[in-house]
């Protein structure tokens, strides 16, 4: 009886995870794989800058690609709106419409 309570021998031979603790590590573990959005010089807010005003002006389809903290997304459109108050862009995509914010701009093509 003595070694079942040694060096945590009680509950060694009853380790058992409950399904929701397993998801819960898992929902730690994709936290910290997060990435950090990394800055963007002036040389390339330049580039985005006139490639949205580009996009406005002619009407042209552009490619954005957006920061996300797990992967980066791509939106594909025609800027038909552009708000600097609010720093975001409204995107027409084929069948609706988004709004994207500046800040999460990572590049346009």
């Amino acid at each position: 009886m003595g070694k079942k309570l040694e060096e945590n021998g009680l509950f060694e031979s009853s380790r058992m995870m409950l399904p929701e603790h397993a998801a819960e590590i898992r929902r730690h573990r994709d936290v910290l794989k997060h990435r950090v959005k990394p800055e963007l010089d002036e040389q390339q807010l330049e580039i985005i800058s006139r490639e949205l005003t580009e996009s406005y002006m002619n009407q042209s389809e552009i490619m954005i690609v957006l920061f996300d903290r797990i992967e980066d997304r791509e939106e594909v459109g025609v800027v038909t709106k552009i708000d600097q108050q609010l720093k975001r862009v409204r995107l027409q995509k084929v069948d609706d419409w988004d709004w994207i914010n500046l800040a999460d701009i990572m590049r346009v093509e």
